[in-house]
């Protein structure tokens, strides 16, 4: 099966499965997937949703950790190269993983082997990547093309003080991408560079989860100004591993769609990832 993103909105880690789930992929299988890697500390749950009266599939990604201590790159992927999972899953998500190390490394100015991500964090990276693999797994994806990517504008609120958009690793994995403006209009490829971390600050985002204990669920971070972030690192990291070409319309006739709604409800715009296929 061939698929086309349309990440004209954005694109997070969950976004991308309540659209494969919207499509057709077992939610009960990506749980077990996922069950694999992490056991029982995340949960999927999938909730029919409307943004901007578009009709969508959330699915939250609840997850039960203490909240404390933190996981290496290397242990993340220890993890899913040990997990009983399909080759194919696991060699898409380690790819990835991969791919969301260099970029937070390139990014910081820091080696990989000093990257570490706080253990809440680290789940819900490993559920994500873990869960959209699986989920294109099960649809018997073959081949994955996209649209031009929105990444949003302004700043937001990090555990780590307020940062640009886009945050250094997005900046590290849009280069040579083309991305789509808050107005409409396809923008020349990204040249990383341009958005070079200044000043020697480093930090490690965490996404949107803000708990230190119990069950905690993903969220989106906190805008300070402008639109906001609307690619994740770890949802951009996905679409430029997965995607091969960036293409302005789905290279094939359209037999079944997904829609995969965000965190929030803009009035002005849905935030949604559509996925279109064809077998």
């Amino acid at each position: 099966m061939r698929v086309w993103l349309d990440v004209t909105a954005g694109v997070a880690g969950d976004m991308l499965m309540g659209a494969l789930v919207d499509a057709g992929a077992d939610l009960a299988g990506i749980q077990q997937a996922i069950r694999a890697v992490a056991g029982d500390s995340i949960v999927l749950r999938a909730e029919p949703v409307t943004r901007a009266g578009l009709a969508a599939t959330k699915v939250h990604v609840d997850i039960n950790a203490a909240g404390g201590g933190a996981r290496t790159w290397a242990q993340l992927r220890e993890q899913v190269d040990a997990a009983a999972l399909a080759e194919s899953t696991r060699s898409r998500a380690l790819a990835t993983l991969d791919a969301l190390a260099t970029a937070y490394s390139r990014g910081h100015d820091l080696p990989p082997s000093a990257l570490e991500l706080h253990e809440v964090a680290a789940l819900d990276v490993l559920a994500d990547i873990v869960g959209d693999c699986e989920a294109l797994r099960l649809l018997d994806v073959t081949e994955v093309t996209a649209s031009p990517l929105a990444i949003g504008s302004g700043r937001i609120r990090t555990s780590h003080g307020d940062l640009s958009v886009p945050v250094p690793s997005v900046a590290e994995l849009i280069d040579g991408w083309r991305l789509f403006d808050v107005t409409g209009e396809a923008a020349a490829p990204v040249n990383a560079a341009a958005h070079a971390l200044s000043g020697g600050t480093r930090y490690l985002p965490v996404g949107g989860v803000e708990a230190e204990q119990g069950v905690l669920t993903e969220g989106p971070a906190q805008v300070v100004g402008g639109v906001g972030e609307l690619a994740t690192p770890t949802g951009t990291a996905l679409l430029r591993t997965l995607a091969t070409q960036c293409l302005d319309e789905p290279p094939f006739a359209v037999q079944r769609t997904g829609v995969g709604a965000g965190g929030r409800d803009r009035p002005d715009r849905p935030n949604v990832v559509r996925v279109l296929l064809q077998r």
